[in-house]
């Protein structure tokens, strides 16, 4: 465990050092790489704050909810908080005495610390149900995907992980009480939390061979609490807003319908063009590794993959792919049981590579998912 924590600090001091210079390093000009974003608006500003460089993007969203709370107030984009899941605002707003009313210090110490967390879990899992990969592998894996930065940064992704390894860590232990619990705070986190039933029950239903007394049993109750989270959440739309499916409607602004967004898809620049093939390679890269982990590890893992890639490109767009399947923990289980070295080492290549790229465009304010 004490390696763990080393590995950690060092990751943490690394990438922040590495954020901070590049931060200031570039003179940039707004970014380009869609339709929607206008480099009026979005642009880089330099400065020595090491805090204020983790809030970007959607992370102003969950500072609003956290200070003001949901509404439906209408702004230039028409846009609206209410898509964005209340536990992790809800973590910054109780924090915040702790940083003395800095929401931004607030949700990125939460991040932190539910990331060393997450990496317990995750070195807990991998030891004991996978034995023969070394707990240490998944965790560097992990560390240097991509979009690591995310889960540095004021975003959900470090909660959201930490919750889905627990749930699986319980689940696999046939302790669905607490599998149950960790995943209805997993539901309340974020819309894809509700799958994490899919391979709960996988494993339920595994573990009493499939049998339909087992689905009678009422020890498979705690399990429902997984759904709970989402229902409570959209039955708060219903109770305030007046609109159960609120949620859906809303998302429709957000570039998420049940249809193809052919904003999404236009190569008007060098950037979008980059922006899209780094998109596509991440779908690739997930399919290939769904495959794989469908013939060389748990099922359940397989199906909590493929459900959380069809809600996300189900939406029309690849948008934002690299950074949902960041928290997709049996990838760098996969990886780290890769017995071929050169394989591995060409992967440690390329992500440490786009790590530092996607860190790059996320601190000087470009779009990084």
């Amino acid at each position: 465990m004490k390696k763990i924590f080393i590995i950690f600090l060092l990751w943490i001091l690394i990438i922040n050092v590495f954020a901070i210079f590049v931060l200031n390093r570039f003179n940039l000009e707004g970014d380009t790489a869609y339709n929607w974003i206008d480099p009026a608006q979005f642009y880089q500003e330099q400065g020595w704050d090491l805090v204020s460089l983790h809030a970007k993007w959607d992370s102003f969203w969950y500072l609003d909810i956290a200070q003001n709370g949901y509404s439906l107030e209408y702004n230039q984009w028409g846009l609206y908080n209410i898509v964005f899941f209340p536990l992790y605002p809800f973590l910054m707003k109780i924090t915040s005495f702790l940083t003395a009313g800095n929401f931004i210090l607030s949700g990125w110490f939460l991040s932190i610390v539910f990331l060393l967390v997450a990496l317990f879990y995750f070195f807990k899992l991998v030891k004991e149900f996978h034995p023969e990969i070394n707990p240490y592998l998944p965790i560097i894996f992990l560390l240097i995907f991509p979009t690591a930065f995310f889960l540095n940064s004021v975003y959900t992704e470090s909660l959201f992980l930490f919750l889905s390894l627990a749930t699986f860590y319980y689940g696999l232990k046939k302790k669905f009480i607490y599998a149950g619990i960790f995943g209805l705070f997993a539901s309340l986190t974020r819309v894809t939390g509700v799958l994490l039933f899919i391979p709960l029950i996988w494993e339920y239903l595994k573990n009493y061979n499939f049998k339909l007394k087992s689905i009678l049993n009422l020890k498979v109750l705690p399990i429902f609490l997984v759904p709970i989270g989402t229902f409570s959440f959209f039955l708060y739309h219903y109770f305030k807003f007046g609109n159960f499916f609120l949620f859906f409607e809303i998302e429709k602004n957000w570039g998420r319908a049940f249809t193809l967004q052919k904003g999404h898809f236009d190569f008007f620049s060098n950037p979008a063009i980059i922006n899209f093939f780094l998109d596509v390679f991440f779908v690739i890269f997930i399919l290939l590794v769904l495959y794989f982990v469908f013939k060389k590890l748990r099922t359940s893992y397989g199906f909590y993959i493929i459900a959380t890639i069809a809600v996300a490109l189900s939406t029309g767009t690849l948008m934002s792919t690299g950074r949902y399947i960041l928290i997709l923990f049996p990838i760098y289980i996969l990886l780290a049981s890769i017995r071929n070295q050169y394989w591995q080492q060409a992967w440690v290549f390329i992500s440490t590579l786009l790590l530092a790229l996607y860190t790059i465009l996320f601190v000087n304010n470009y779009w990084a998912g």
